[in-house]
Order: C-alpha cells, then sequence, then structure tokens
C-alpha cells in the first residue's frame, strides 16, 4: 500500500479510535537518494526528510539500527501490517 492511500486510511478512522504509526526500518534503495544510515541521529534525519516528502502526519515510529522490529515482522519492503486489539493481526 502506498503511503499515500495509508494516510487517507488513517484520516479515515481517525475519529473510531483506530490508530496508524509509520516504522521507519531502513533505506529501501541505500545510495539512490540517501546513503545507508550510519547512525541513528542520522536515520532520524532520513525520516524527517520522508515525513516532509511524502507528507506523512502518522506518527513516525524508528526501528532500531540492527533492524529488530523489521525482523520480527518479517523483511518484505514496504510491509502493511494492521493489528487489532490484543495484538491479532488483521491484514498483511
Amino acid at each position: 500500500m502506498a503511503a499515500e492511500a495509508m494516510e487517507d486510511i488513517a484520516e479515515r478512522y481517525a475519529d473510531r479510535s483506530v490508530r496508524s504509526v509509520f516504522v521507519y526500518v531502513h533505506e529501501a534503495h541505500p545510495a539512490e537518494n540517501l546513503p545507508p544510515h550510519a547512525s541513528m541521529e542520522q536515520k532520524r534525519d532520513h525520516a524527517r526528510q520522508f515525513r516532509e516528502e511524502q507528507k506523512i502526519k502518522r506518527p513516525i515510529l524508528l526501528d532500531d539500527m540492527t533492524g529488530t522490529c523489521h525482523r520480527a515482522f518479517g523483511t518484505l519492503p514496504n510491509m502493511t501490517w494492521l493489528i487489532g486489539r490484543g495484538g491479532l493481526i488483521l491484514y498483511k
């Protein structure tokens, strides 16, 4: 799902106790536009740039430098997960 579509969905359901976050894991194509992350500070800066360029309104959470979150949910690029109350996976 494109970031724009997810922003639309998040906005549409914001009044229904539905929360949406973006987890920034790593550069999908390092060196194409930005270098691979060398520090959390640099990763934070790249996430800010991403937020501005893609007009992301949702909170952006940063994965650690070793990709702990990314590995926990699989390592596919551009993953979208919908997780219900209690941790039930509704969509992936």
